[in-house]
Parts: C-alpha cells; sequence; structure tokens
C-alpha cells in the first residue's frame, strides 16, 4: 500500500463514522459506548497478534509510551468530542477538529524537534480557512446558544489531547513496537480510562439490545478505530506527522458528501469555494510531500 492509499483509506473510514456514531447516541450514555468501542478494539488487536505471533511483551519505559497513548489519543480525545458535540453542530466539530493540522505542526517542532515546513503551514491554513467558509451558516449563529462556547471549548482541548496522542505516535519509542501490539496495548489503557470515567460520571455500565447499536459499534472498532489507526499510524511514518494531519481538514469533507447524498444538504457558493481551497491546500501538501523526496 502507497501513502496516498493510505491517506485516502483514512479520510474515507474516518469520514464515514461521523454518521455511524450517531448509532451510539441514546440508551447507552456516551462515556460508557466510548468504554465499548475501545475495549472491543483491544480484544481483536490481541487475538491478532495471537494469531499472527506478535509479541505483547513491553519493556517498562514501553509501557508509559502506550499509557501516554492511551489517555491522549484513545480516550480523552474521544471523551470529549463525543461530549462537545451535545453542544455543537457537527460543521464546529469538524472546524474545530481541523486545528489538527496546526497543532500538530507546533507539537512535531516542540516535543520532536521537526522543522516546520512553509508549504505545509499554507496548506493547513487554506484547509482550517476552507472549512471556515464550509461551515460558515453554523459559525454564524455561534452567538445564537449560550451553550456553544462550551462544546467549542471541549472539541478544542479534544483536539490538543488528539495532538499530544499523534505526538507520542512520532516518538521514538513508539516507532519501535510492532503496530498491532502498539495499538493493542494503547487502547487497552484507553479502553481502561474511559471505563473508569464513565463508572464515575454515568454509573452502571448498560447495554443496548438494538442491532443497530451494535452494528455501528462493530463497524466503529473494526474499520474505524483498528484499520484506520494501524494505517493511520504507518502513514505518520512514511510521510510525517504534520502532513497526515491534513487527513483531519478532509475528513469533513466526507461527512459532507454523504450528507449531500443521504441528508439532503444543499452546496451554497462560500461551500464551493471552500471545498476549492481545501482541494487546493491538499494538493500544495503532495507537492510538498514529492519535492521533499
Amino acid at each position: 500500500m502507497g501513502p496516498a492509499l493510505a491517506f485516502i483509506m483514512c479520510v474515507l473510514i474516518w469520514g464515514s463514522t461521523w454518521i455511524v456514531i450517531d448509532s451510539q447516541v441514546g440508551i447507552v450514555p456516551v462515556a460508557w459506548s466510548v468504554a465499548y468501542r475501545f475495549a472491543f478494539s483491544a480484544l481483536v488487536l490481541v487475538a491478532m497478534c495471537r494469531i499472527r505471533g506478535i509479541s505483547l511483551r513491553l519493556r517498562r519505559g514501553d509501557h508509559v509510551t502506550v499509557i501516554l497513548l492511551g489517555i491522549f489519543l484513545f480516550s480523552t480525545n474521544y471523551v470529549l468530542i463525543y461530549f462537545g458535540s451535545a453542544y455543537m453542530t457537527s460543521g464546529l466539530v469538524a472546524v474545530a477538529f481541523s486545528l489538527l493540522s496546526f497543532l500538530n505542526i507546533v507539537n512535531a517542532r516542540l516535543f520532536l524537534k521537526t522543522p516546520i515546513q512553509p508549504a505545509v503551514m499554507v496548506a493547513a491554513l487554506l484547509g482550517v480557512f476552507g472549512l471556515v467558509l464550509v461551515f460558515w451558516p453554523e459559525i454564524a449563529n455561534l452567538g445564537n446558544r449560550n451553550d456553544t462556547l462550551i462544546g467549542v471549548g471541549l472539541c478544542v482541548v479534544s483536539t490538543l489531547s488528539a495532538s499530544f496522542g499523534n505526538t507520542v505516535i512520532a516518538s521514538e519509542p513508539a516507532q519501535r513496537l510492532p503496530l498491532l501490539s502498539l495499538n493493542a496495548w494503547g487502547m487497552a489503557y484507553g479502553a481502561l480510562a474511559n471505563s473508569l470515567f464513565a463508572a464515575v460520571t454515568a454509573g452502571t455500565p448498560v447495554m443496548d439490545t438494538r442491532w443497530t447499536y451494535w452494528l455501528g459499534l462493530t463497524y466503529l472498532a473494526i474499520f474505524g478505530t483498528i484499520f484506520a489507526f494501524l494505517i493511520y499510524m504507518w502513514l505518520v511514518k512514511r510521510i510525517g506527522l504534520a502532513r497526515a494531519a491534513y487527513i483531519a481538514v478532509l475528513m469533513p469533507l466526507v461527512a459532507l458528501t454523504l450528507s449531500t447524498l443521504f441528508e439532503g444538504y444543499v452546496w451554497t457558493l462560500p461551500a464551493a469555494v471552500g471545498m476549492a481551497l481545501v482541494v487546493t491546500g491538499n494538493v500544495i501538501m503532495i507537492r510538498a510531500r514529492r519535492n521533499d523526496a
């Protein structure tokens, strides 16, 4: 698999999860749904490691790495984004999460000493500004709800947590570990953190007997979590943290396309211009990668 195909697969998978997540809201508290998702994913990854003969043994220092990965990327990130979504529209959530492209550039510089490349920064700027145009009607109504700022705050902190998790992925200790075992341990620790949080905030576990809930959970665990993160972590290794994070800019456009097909979304001129800016940013990102090769 080449980097281009891996990039597209991550965008398509994560872009489609926004619709599936709706099936997880209702009977089961959000905190428990997140805990179930990562516990399911961790168990499947452990089974995959056993089948393929991949060792799950870690050195003492490696546990620090996977604990940080679990807390930042597979726990705090998801819990806050789920709760933040309750206070704001999906468009605003998408714009907030697109800040990942900036935060990854900054954190890679601070923690990994990676130089900031002007072309990558320009691409990130175009991408975020393009998303602002796409979702401008929702942004223009930002002040109509007093609790929207709570949602914005939760989603921004969630994105910052995701960026810290991304930085852990790109660190030397994480790069030494096999992808399957790295994900298995990270998701196991994430599931543990999520379960503790759910127990404190939502009480005892709640089950949903609807087949749609479990079908959605299976899709999110297998495709949206296991496959997507394995591909993403491989992609970070190949093209770097900053470029891989541009996936966060393109994901909302996939969700918007699905909304056009199934929910009757109507495109406006600002949205079309915004889409053009996002595509332009992606082209700049790709050309920058080629120039480095």
